[in-house]
């Protein structure tokens, strides 16, 4: 049955059965534009007595394309606990991912770094890469290099980050209707609600 899964034709959220943690698929514009929020890929969802569902797997069959390649509009990370990141490495061979979404808060927040898992790290060091690439050239940076940095302020005029576009941040209060460069305000709203600024952790 999960062999046969098809993205929706029409607009829809997919909520992934990965046991604990997250990954929500967003169709945004059918065979258009997909969203992903999170993601928990298991090893064991490749035995069929198990009841999740190898995500990356049906991404890549079902993912519109670009170019030929699987096409990934954006990734979102709330956090990069294990079980919402696993499998973002090879998710990275694999497909297209046009556009990055995250707040440098959720790393400050780890205790201890070297506690990241493999695919966090590897998160990370994908959104240092396009933020120097977008530094080196604001003006010209394309899908597959963009990168929307949320947060306050404190985060958003640091020397790392100051460089960066106005249209690649966001604070919380805002809403957001671009999707890795196109407006979809038609379609898709997405109203940023945290980082607090009183209290950060939150």
């Amino acid at each position: 049955m999960g062999n046969e899964f098809k993205l929706p034709s029409e607009k829809a959220v997919v909520f992934w059965p990965v046991g604990t943690g997250d990954s929500t698929t967003l169709v945004l514009k059918p065979k258009e534009t997909v969203m992903q929020i999170d993601l928990h890929h298991l090893e064991k969802a490749d035995d069929p007595d198990e009841p999740e569902w190898p995500i990356i797997d049906h991404l890549v069959k079902s993912l519109p394309q670009q170019n030929g390649k699987p096409y990934l509009a954006v990734f979102a990370l709330t956090h990069p606990d294990k079980d919402h990141i696993q499998g973002f490495a090879e998710l990275l061979k694999k497909v297209k991912i046009g556009e990055l979404w995250h707040t440098p808060k959720i790393f400050r927040d780890q205790a201890d770094q070297e506690a990241l898992c493999d695919d966090a790290k590897a998160f990370r060091k994908e959104v240092h890469r396009r933020r120097k690439a977008i530094v080196a050239d604001p003006g010209n940076f394309k899908s597959g290099d963009r990168l929307r940095v949320i947060g306050h302020d404190d985060i958003l005029k640091e020397d790392d980050y100051a460089g960066l576009p106005d249209n690649c941040k966001s604070r919380p209060g805002e809403k957001v209707t671009m999707v890795d460069g196109r407006d979809l305000g038609s379609d898709f709203q997405a109203f940023i609600h945290a980082p607090f600024k009183d209290d950060q952790a939150k």
